[in-house]
């Protein structure tokens, strides 16, 4: 059997190797019309941007290692001119020489993939503009980088990549580590379109941090030679760049010249059609790779999917079945995957716009794992989205965009989803699991267990493209800290934060809807099943928080800062949501005192309380540099330091997140507007001597400390019992003094729970989950509102009734009457009885 192949690259070559292996006994010939076959072409932008030095080593075989292992015939630089059915035979040019002959097969197997579009634009054919797609292309590009382009032309500077899909987003990461200034262009209002919105906001401000220019919404028109030498890129928008090298990245289209001259049938997306054997419609000739259509695993109909691994694999269906076997290729999911600078985006299945378009009914759900255990350093958030079948539950698609294990969790899905598996199934997989690679609930499990909440019906969920129509008429409550409220908030949302939740909706109409949210969907989610359970009748609660909120509307992040006045209130931004408008203090002068601060490992709002706490320790015109591997600090920081009269000088990316430079001092709030405030202070009256109301008071002022607000804690009654010491000197007491001392509580540790108290279990099970989850203890929330300048305030006539003394109670607590509370409250905007 004679078997010849039409093109050299993965498709072809997989073929030829494959049917190789069934039968030693046939001939096999490969024509190639470049110069190179079976070559890494995904690595094509590694070499340009010198990751891989060594340019051999994308070169996996040559024609002559291919016929000395395999006894292959490989023609390079031998191109097909036409098929000849009727004669089973294939006309041919040798590229070198020029001279044509035919060659005739058996079988053959038509491979000749995509070409990258070129755009019938003026001036495309300049010859400073480029395609990505062979060895040669590379080696182009590359020598006009390095600066030794044929024309002697010094290393470029500065460079357009047009599209942002895998490809072009790769190019512009490789072109940026080589100091070429990058702008790229995108017709789509977004990077990377086969994910969903909301998954590509945050990589966007990631990669524009880099320093890389995203021209999104808008495509070239026309390029031409400008003046000073420069090539012009004009875009439909009216704008123009100047550059030194233009990248085509736009996609690619199926090559079918071939196929339709040789009366071989196209599918309904130009792409040549085949059955599940790699069949066309004139026997004997079979096709695979870029070219073809394909079954989709999840949507309709057929598709064109230009993937590696998809081509490898129908080559191998085609050589087996030429072969005599009976072998089918399985339909295609699409997974595929991307990092650029330290960030990763990958998908698999259909996304939300595609199961749109094809009428297809999904429920979706949206979280923001670890990467690992958060306590173990080099971790940060991930997005991770999943979409499943409303009824079983069964996988339809899913994106991921994050750091560190976005590839496993990708693959674990894409897994789960070739075989058929539901969103019950993830809550159940048994995945590795230790501090540097992952979580005990690790998220592919969170995501099936809050899937499966919601099909459960244990959860109502409402989405960010449903703002603002599903928060009309409804009463919105952000459970956060009033740090987090205060950075960036819903317009017209409720703080009540979780700790004070139950107590505070004891009051509120059961028939009028909630709306809930939080950072990430947890603690909405706590909130949710609080409320259920108390008859509120029309509870949800946002899916994946503000982080996926604002991702998905693309709020304001820190490259709106404003650097000369001072923040005031809210603005509107172009979608009409209320977004904080942040801008950094006034000048003070640097002092040159500067202090290294490592934030990583720590969620919101950890960064900015550490940040608070340092800042208070320090003299005007000191900075801190803070490291953050919250990739969210981006949008918080310029905030944080416009309410609190800092200077944010510097936001550089780093990692995961980011290194934040501040300096203490500057202007603060102008007073006016509807986020003007009378003064930054807090007061409360802790009555309450129960475990769970003394944590949430500690929590809260916590909270209002971190943001630069004066707090004074005035304990009575009950309440004066957090302060006790567990070891008090020894004095003399009467006999009443002695009866109450044996009666309460300790300190502390010592206090009980309002409700499930047990006898004492229940504080003591509280204790341990709160240290699972690194949740710090409440003597060591007391701690802390120390060092961060909260006031304790003993009631004196408390102490007189109860018999405890001044030296009863922690170091540093002052004592007062009902004036001195009553003067503190007079100067706040905000008291609080607890």
């Amino acid at each position: 059997m004679k078997i010849v192949v039409v093109g050299g690259v993965a498709a072809g070559m997989s073929c030829a190797a494959r049917a190789r292996r069934l039968d030693e006994s046939a001939e096999i010939v490969v024509f190639e019309r470049a110069n190179h076959v079976s070559f890494a072409n995904c690595g094509l932008p590694y070499h340009i941007g010198e990751v891989i030095k060594d340019r051999s080593r994308l070169l996996l075989q040559t024609p002559q290692s291919l016929h000395e292992s395999l006894a292959i015939d490989v023609r390079i630089a031998t191109e097909v001119l036409a098929i000849r059915p009727d004669r089973k035979s294939v006309t041919v040019r040798d590229l070198d020489s020029g001279r044509e002959y035919e060659e005739p097969y058996e079988q053959l197997a038509l491979c000749p993939g995509a070409s990258p579009i070129t755009p019938p634009l003026p001036g495309v054919d300049h010859p400073d503009i480029h395609v990505l797609r062979r060895i040669g292309d590379m080696d182009v590009i590359k020598a006009a980088v390095d600066g030794r382009s044929a024309s002697g032309r010094p290393p470029i500077t500065h460079g357009v990549v047009i599209g942002a899909g895998y490809i072009g987003l790769e190019m512009a990461e490789n072109l940026h580590e080589r100091g070429v200034q990058v702008v790229v262009v995108e017709m789509a209002d977004q990077i990377m379109p086969p994910l969903d919105r909301e998954l590509t906001t945050t990589m966007e401000s990631y990669i524009r941090a880099h320093g890389v220019e995203l021209r999104l919404g808008t495509q070239a028109a026309a390029f031409s030679r400008s003046p000073g030498g420069w090539l012009r890129v004009e875009l439909t928008n009216g704008e123009f760049v100047q550059t030194d090298l233009v990248l085509l990245a736009a996609g690619v289209r199926p090559s079918t010249e071939l196929a339709v001259a040789a009366g071989i049938d196209l599918g309904p997306r130009g792409g040549i059609k085949v059955d599940a054997h790699m069949r066309t419609s004139v026997p004997g000739i079979y096709a695979a790779g870029d070219a073809i259509e394909v079954e989709h695993l999840v949507l309709p109909g057929t598709w064109l999917i230009p993937l590696a691994g998809p081509a490898n694999r129908q080559g191998r269906v085609a050589a087996e079945n030429m072969c005599g076997r009976d072998t089918v290729f399985d339909p295609v999911q699409g997974t595929s995957i991307v990092k650029v600078f330290d960030m990763v985006a990958g998908g698999t299945g259909a996304n939300q716009r595609q199961l749109d378009a094809a009428g297809v009914p999904y429920e979706r759900v949206q979280i923001h794992p670890s990467g690992h255990a958060g306590y173990y350093p080099g971790t940060a958030k991930m997005q991770l989205k999943v979409l499943f079948e409303p009824v079983t539950g069964k996988l339809l698609g899913a994106g991921i965009v994050g750091f560190d294990g976005v590839d496993k969790r990708l693959d674990v899905l894409a897994t789960a989803l070739r075989g058929g598996m539901t969103v019950h199934d993830l809550e159940g997989l048994e995945l590795a699991y230790a501090p540097p690679f992952g979580s005990a609930k690790d998220p592919i499990n969170m995501a099936g267990f809050v899937a499966a909440n919601l099909l459960k019906k244990d959860l109502r969920l409402w989405y960010p493209s449903e703002y603002p129509g599903a928060t009309d008429g409804a009463r919105i409550i952000d459970v956060r800290g009033p740090q987090e409220y205060a950075i960036w908030h819903l317009p017209g949302a409720e703080n009540v934060p979780l700790p004070t939740l139950r107590e505070a909706q004891q009051d509120w109409d059961r028939s009028r809807p909630i709306r809930l949210y939080c950072a990430v969907g947890f603690r909405s989610y706590l909130a949710y099943r609080a409320l259920v359970q108390r008859g509120f009748t029309d509870v949800r609660t946002l899916s994946g928080g503000m982080t996926t909120f604002r991702s998905y509307h693309d709020v304001p992040s820190a490259e709106s800062v404003d650097t000369i006045e001072p923040v005031v209130n809210y603005g509107e931004d172009r979608t009409g949501i209320n977004a904080v408008r942040v801008t950094a203090a006034g000048p003070v002068a640097a002092t040159g005192v500067l202090v290294d601060l490592d934030c990583t490992g720590l969620a919101c709002p950890g960064p900015i309380m550490a940040l608070q706490a340092r800042m208070a320790e320090l003299a005007p015109g000191d900075e801190v540099l803070a490291h953050v591997s919250d990739p969210g600090f981006r949008l918080d920081a310029p905030a944080w330091a416009a309410k609190n009269g800092h200077s944010m000088l510097e936001l550089v990316p780093e990692g995961p997140g980011y290194a934040a430079r501040f300096r203490k001092g500057g202007i603060g709030i102008v007073p006016g507007g509807p986020a003007a405030r009378l003064k930054d202070k807090k007061s409360f009256v802790v009555f309450s001597g129960e475990f769970d109301r003394v944590l949430a008071s500690f929590i809260l002022a916590n909270a209002a400390a971190s943001m630069g607000d004066e707090v004074s804690m005035f304990f009575t009654f009950w309440g004066l019992n957090a302060l006790r010491r567990l070891d008090p000197p020894t004095r003399e007491k009467n006999a009443l003094d002695r009866a109450f001392s044996a009666v309460l509580p300790s300190g502390p540790d010592s206090l009980p729970l309002s409700t499930m108290n047990m006898f004492g279990g229940g504080p003591a099970l509280i204790k341990k989950i709160m240290k699972d989850h690194h949740v710090p203890s409440l003597p060591e929330l007391i701690a802390s509102a120390q060092q961060t300048g909260v006031r304790l305030i003993a009631c004196t006539m408390t102490m007189d009734l109860l018999g405890i003394a001044h030296e009863d109670l922690i170091d540093g607590v002052e004592l007062g009457g009902a004036a001195m509370f009553f003067g503190e409250a007079n100067e706040s905007n905000g008291a609080f009885f607890i």
